[in-house]
């Protein structure tokens, strides 16, 4: 190769290697004011639709995220997509390189529109630095909507990050009960045994739901329920009891949720 082509190639290929080599919020910042998307490994047992639903393993295959919104179908439920393992896209909507809010999709990526800036797979320390830092110090509906990635991504420490977000009582209670209730339905999943679906399990959850119910009457629920997650002999019952405390954000609840995860 002639010295003016290598100098060519040179003056081509280095501004491409200096842009990736920057950290990706970094790069986000830069994009100013549009969408933004990045891929990024995700772990084994989350999976999704690629596009309008995932799943983030936590609960199985049937508890879906719907832009945010959680949904349990049950066995008859026709409605339910495949579910296939794949990558995590995170889209972000940054406003003058801040970022507003976040999206995830897992599983079959389809190729996104001329309107988003596709930055490509990058490295899940990358990604996981990014989300951790709007998780911690953003602002608003980003600090939230950062939570539920930081849960997918595949080996990331996520566990310690949410019982301190759980704790945080200088953020606004949308945030602390979003955390609170990752680590309710992962600690579910620390439990022996197998869901059961009959009407005797159905009466327990509902049992459970009533007790919890009681904070509407300047009652106290939370020992009872605390006491029917550690000792009661019924799975369902447990789980329902669980799951009650992750929407209480009580820091009673997410000490016995930390104690559940604590070393998984």
């Amino acid at each position: 190769m002639y010295p003016t082509s290598r100098l060519t190639l040179a003056l081509i290929v280095l501004p491409s290697l200096l842009t990736a080599q920057k950290p990706l919020a970094e790069r986000l910042r830069a994009a100013g004011t549009r969408t933004v998307a990045f891929s990024v490994k995700a772990r084994p047992e989350s999976c999704g639709d690629g596009s309008t639903s995932y799943s983030d393993g936590l609960s199985g295959p049937r508890t879906r995220f719907y832009d945010g919104m959680l949904l349990t179908h049950g066995p008859w439920d026709r409605r339910l997509t495949p579910c296939d393992p794949g990558l995590m896209r995170v889209s972000v909507r940054m406003v003058e390189g801040v970022p507003s809010w976040m999206r995830v999709a897992v599983g079959p990526l389809p190729i996104l529109g001329d309107t988003v800036l596709d930055m490509g797979q990058v490295s899940t320390r990358d990604a996981g630095e990014f989300l951790k830092t709007v998780a911690r110090g953003g602002e608003g509906r980003a600090a939230v909507d950062a939570l539920m990635p930081l849960v997918v991504l595949d080996s990331f420490p996520r566990w310690e990050l949410l019982a301190v977000a759980a704790r945080d009582s200088t953020r606004v209670q949308r945030y602390r009960r979003r955390a609170s209730d990752l680590m309710a339905r992962a600690a579910s999943g620390t439990l022996p045994g197998e869901s059961i679906d009959d009407d005797a399990a159905d009466l327990r959850r509902e049992a459970v739901y009533a007790l919890a119910r009681k904070k509407e009457r300047s009652e106290d629920p939370v020992p009872q329920l605390l006491d029917i997650a550690r000792t009661n002999s019924h799975r369902d019952a447990r789980v329902a009891a669980l799951y009650s405390l992750g929407q209480t954000g009580d820091a009673r609840a997410i000490e016995l949720f930390a104690s559940m995860l604590r070393g998984r």
